[in-house]
């Protein structure tokens, strides 16, 4: 028969998304790093209309990956507001798979899909996978530069700073243990932000109350209605600690951090009672601060705190929250990511110690 364009609205059940997304009325919005659009369809081009308010230039504009039927991706740079862009090289008639998945994350700004257009007819998505799991973090979970490395000249060598078309979640701890485990990852992430204070020492848009939300800086939020991950990784605390160097706010308030990470981990379990959750903190700090003055030294362990947090809810009974320690980055060895963020060396050797914890301790 002869393939004619088909105008198939973001909205259609058809369209399979992963990750947090809502529904405005033009469209499905989205920002979050690995937020995944998955579309089969039977013909021979697809194309799709998006709407980004990525502002552009080296730090502002939003990147994806475009996968045809398995193929190794390619990467997609989209410009701000509203334009079509085609998704397929020129394919033979059949049944193909597209995969769409964001590599930018929020800080860059949403992404909002219109329409998908075929050249035939889509069909129903691919099956998911059984295992779900779910992490949440800063930076170093979004894959910040993870698609660039550098050897340190020096501890006061200044690191390339951020750019968009150099993060890439799937080369993040996140992304590679999910793999390992055969799991669904999502990410839900926000460079410079922390549990109890951000890295700028503002205390909003913080990752517990982002967490609620579908899309950072949007007011629509998460429904919490799609079943629960299986596993939940919370990797948070490093700006918290490396937040205020060199200033009068340079320690982490222990009473302060403590209390907003104890009432993060109760709502987790409340929204999620069966859910295995992970706690972590790495690799750019191990937790441990110190200041001196005037002859005095006084420190901080954020890491100590955590664990003394996990420790607390397992004597309270709940066993299915536990403590892996992540071991800090070498950049002499493995290098640095932009402004020293982990490199995907980095990532990699945390991905192999995140796995064996998953695997030997929490689903063995």
């Amino acid at each position: 028969m002869a393939l004619s364009w088909v105008t198939v609205p973001a909205t259609d059940t058809r369209i399979q998304y992963v990750g947090r997304t809502y529904r405005s009325s033009t469209g499905v919005v989205f920002s979050h790093p690995g937020v995944t659009v998955r579309a089969r369809f039977w013909g021979d081009a697809l194309r799709m209309r998006l709407d980004d308010a990525g502002t552009g230039g080296e730090v502002g504009t939003n990147h994806f990956d475009v996968s045809v039927d398995g193929a190794p991706p390619t990467r997609l740079a989209v410009r701000s507001g509203e334009a079509t862009y085609p998704l397929t090289p020129a394919l033979t008639v059949g049944l193909h798979t597209v995969e769409l998945l964001k590599r930018t994350e929020s800080i860059v700004g949403p992404s909002e899909l219109v329409a998908l257009e075929v050249h035939g007819e889509l069909r129903e998505p691919p099956a998911r996978p059984g295992l779900r799991m779910e992490f949440i973090g800063d930076s170093i979970t979004c894959g910040y530069g993870t698609d660039v490395a550098f050897i340190p000249e020096s501890r006061s060598w200044r690191a390339p700073t951020f750019t968009s078309k150099h993060q890439n979640p799937r080369r993040t701890y996140a992304w590679l243990t999910a793999m390992n485990l055969g799991a669904e990852p999502v990410l839900v992430c926000y460079s410079g932000h922390g549990v109890y204070r951000n890295l700028d020492l503002t205390t909003s848009g913080l990752l517990p109350a982002l967490y609620g939300l579908a899309v950072p800086g949007h007011p629509a939020a998460w429904e919490f209605t799609g079943g629960s991950p299986d596993v939940i990784v919370i990797n948070v605390g490093t700006n918290d600690t490396l937040a205020g160097s060199g200033t009068d706010a340079s320690l982490p308030d222990e009473a302060g951090f403590k209390a907003a990470y104890r009432a993060f981990l109760q709502r987790l379990r409340t929204l999620h009672p069966r859910a295995h959750i992970v706690c972590t903190l790495g690799s750019m700090t191990d937790g441990y601060k110190k200041l001196e003055g005037h002859g005095v030294v006084k420190s901080v362990h954020v890491g100590d705190w955590i664990t003394g947090l996990v420790e607390e809810r397992r004597r309270a009974g709940d066993t299915r929250v536990h403590r892996h320690v992540m071991a800090e980055q070498d950049p002499a060895t493995d290098g640095v990511a932009e402004d020293w963020h982990p490199s995907a060396a980095t990532h990699q050797k945390m991905a192999e110690s995140l796995t064996r914890f998953i695997r030997d301790v929490v689903l063995p």
